[in-house]
């Protein structure tokens, strides 16, 4: 009997070291990119409604205006969660970030006017700014070291997913219930909160920077993990200022500028592709099909890329991606109809979102683990400026008179600066890695 008992304490030992392994972590965090990603990208398929709204009178300058607005907003965030995240730990921003987004998008939602919209928005932007480099920083501490990029890349895929599901109930919903359905969906996650509470853990990297070595150790062991190694953190220095120590100061500023211009090419192909293919003689229906198309473009895309790049060099990866999107969106002011111009724009995809995706993980390797958050937010704040211009170009663009077209132009150019910036992060890789 004894040995019949001791024998299901080993199977139920063997069970949950099954249950509780890594991929169980990073499809939390892909479920909640999941409902970030959707909750940012649902903007550019209610533009070109919001700017139907007869009782608001908007203009595309003013529809840019609130798309900038939340970026602002994810902008603050991401400066203020990454430090934060470094300091009180993962899970506790991770947690707050998801409810405040989720509240916020009920709230847009609801709006009765386009002030309480930009509002609402800008508060939404807090949260979502806040979520997104604390769970890149926690992805990355649950990865196997040699499929890090991989492992990234699957998580992400839930803000690809998330893409996908707004474009699609776009073409559902929009045309016959208007645009605030939309927004409300996006506080669906406020209803997963408990189940959310429940199983995403702490870091165990971080809790071993806090001397809270055995409760990192028991985590690490359930979740298959090699034990994390103390560091003492007490003789290193942390915070802002470590971002420009140790060789870091040129490797930092070069992660802004590759966030900086993968963040408005993101945000300005996802805001505006639908208004813009709309103006260059799209319906509106095909319209929103092509922010499908991107979406899809980038997942398989990504999908390739994070293979090539953990088994060679992330860096030059990163560059080649930013060279196909700049190729790839010039091109479409060349072709006019056509199955091509759907390959254009999934190519596109790869390009911009694939390589923000991408660049997340370049950025958060350049950095140990006890100023990984602070590391990751402060360039994805700083990038978020390049992602309010992104928004900004198109509705100046187009408010301007101006062809579609020279959205298309610009994009392309900034694509050619992120690849000459990854590029140039080759020259510090040994004082940066």
């Amino acid at each position: 009997m004894y040995g019949e008992g001791k024998l299901a304490i080993q199977d139920l030992a063997i069970i949950n070291e099954r249950v509780r392994s890594p991929n169980i972590i990073i499809a939390l965090c892909g479920l909640l990119i999941l409902f970030d990603g959707y909750d940012l990208i649902v903007y550019g398929a209610v533009a070109p409604a919001l700017l139907g709204e007869a009782s608001w009178g908007l203009t595309p300058g003013m529809v840019g205006r609130a798309a900038s607005i939340t970026l602002f907003g994810m902008l603050l965030g991401a400066l203020v969660a990454g430090t934060l995240a470094d300091r009180i730990g993962r899970r506790k921003v991770i947690i707050g970030s998801l409810l405040s987004f989720s509240v916020m998008m009920i709230g847009s939602g609801l709006a009765p006017d386009f002030l309480v919209f930009e509002g609402t928005r800008f508060l939404a932007g807090l949260g979502l700014g806040a979520l997104f480099p604390t769970v890149t920083a926690l992805i990355i501490e649950f990865s196997p070291p040699k499929r890090k990029a991989m492992a990234y890349s699957i998580a992400l895929l839930g803000y690809l997913a998330g893409g996908i599901i707004s474009g699609i109930l776009g073409m559902l919903l929009v045309q016959t219930y208007g645009w605030r359905p939309l927004m409300i969906i996006g506080g669906a996650p406020i209803l997963l909160l408990p189940f959310f509470i429940r199983l995403i853990p702490e870091s165990p990297e971080w809790l071993a920077t806090k001397n809270r070595q055995t409760e990192a150790n028991q985590i690490a062991n359930q979740y298959a993990l090699p034990d994390p190694v103390a560091r003492p953190v007490a003789s290193r220095q942390v915070g802002i200022r470590a971002l420009f120590s140790e060789g870091r100061l040129l490797p930092t500023l070069n992660a802004w500028g590759i966030h900086f211009c993968s963040l408005l090419l993101t945000f300005g192909m996802v805001n505006w592709l639908p208004t813009i293919m709309n103006k260059m003689g799209y319906d509106l229906g095909s319209a929103l099909l092509f922010s499908v198309t991107l979406n899809l473009g980038a997942a398989v895309g990504l999908l390739i890329g994070a293979r090539i790049a953990d088994r060679g060099n992330v860096k030059i990866v990163v560059a080649g991606m930013f060279l196909l999107g700049a190729c790839s969106i010039w091109l479409l002011t060349q072709v006019d109809q056509g199955l091509q111009v759907y390959g254009l724009v999934a190519l596109a995809g790869t390009g911009t979102i694939g390589t923000q995706i991408l660049a997340n993980v370049l950025v958060g390797n350049l950095y140990p683990v006890e100023i990984r958050g602070t590391g990751l937010g402060f360039s994805l704040g700083i990038g978020r400026i390049g992602g309010m211009i992104g928004p900004a170009i198109g509705g100046a663009v187009l408010g301007a008179g101006l062809a579609p077209q020279w959205n298309f132009y610009i994009f392309a150019s900034v694509g050619v600066l992120g690849c000459v910036l990854a590029l140039m992060t080759l020259l510090y890789r040994k004082k940066a890695d």
